[in-house]
């Protein structure tokens, strides 16, 4: 009943911030799952919606690198809630996240996905190799040989995010203390380590920006390029070079392919 008047009182007051989320189980009460989808379809794009049980799994997969084994409890894990850019963490005062910067990083598929049809190059922006050397795009022969090229080149991003973010972590606990913060947790207190160095229940999360670009971009060359045969590789790598000046009406269909997600 409290999750109803929230929702119904996000659609009449019509503020987009504080944002509010959803957890979503199969279990749930059909009347509150139509009040969060006639929510989202005002227009405010909220609540987000998150998978409860995969929410819980995940607390309890995180407590696993536990500093000093003293992560998640399946109590705890159930109780989570969303912190930063929508990632489920713990709350309370004790193995709470501390700060922004004890997560992840973030990268952009849609980047990824420019330089994939490049052989990593970024002609674009830097001009200069950023990713690995995948293969020419116009020689890929499948939709398979795009998407191989694509996930390494989206495996070797986020190794690197991940590796400068290690980095970042170890001179933060040296240098960037947080003395306030460590006296209102609890572990920080018990055990005398600043709120930067401790890190009881680790928050993996990442922010990968502008997926769904990427995907949507997927998409439309499966259609148009290897299964419908309408245009070649080489004619979307010019097009792209060309930021579609002279390719009008290939640019419309590029743009009216099926989306990801739609159902099409």
């Amino acid at each position: 009943d409290m999750t109803d008047a929230i929702l119904e009182a996000a659609r009449n007051i019509r503020t987009t911030e504080p944002s509010i989320v959803f957890r979503w189980h199969s279990k749930g009460r059909l009347k509150t799952k139509r009040l969060v989808f006639e929510c989202i379809r005002d227009g405010l794009g909220y609540p987000s919606i998150k998978h409860d049980t995969i929410g819980t799994a995940q607390m309890m997969y995180y407590g696993r690198f536990s500093q000093n084994n003293n992560g998640a409890t399946p109590e705890e894990a159930h109780d989570w809630a969303n912190v930063l850019c929508m990632s489920p963490g713990l709350v309370g005062r004790r193995k709470a996240q501390k700060t922004r910067s004890e997560g992840g990083g973030s990268l952009f598929p849609a980047k990824i996905m420019e330089i994939t049809l490049a052989n990593g190059f970024d002609w674009s922006y830097s001009n200069m190799q950023l990713g690995p050397k995948t293969g020419d795009a116009t020689d890929f022969k499948t939709f398979e040989d795009l998407w191989e090229a694509y996930r390494t080149q989206y495996q070797y991003c986020i190794s690197l995010v991940i590796r400068a973010k290690d980095v970042s972590r170890h001179f933060e606990g040296k240098f960037l203390q947080m003395p306030f913060v460590a006296s209102i947790d609890d572990g920080c207190m018990e055990l005398g380590r600043d709120a930067m160095e401790l890190s009881e229940q680790p928050n993996g999360w990442h922010n990968p920006i502008t997926t769904v670009v990427a995907a949507n971009s997927m998409v439309a060359m499966k259609k148009l390029i290897f299964d419908e045969k309408k245009y070649t590789m080489q004619q979307l790598v010019d097009a792209l070079h060309s930021n579609w000046e002279g390719f009008e009406e290939m640019q419309r269909d590029f743009l009216n392919a099926p989306k990801w997600g739609n159902d099409d």
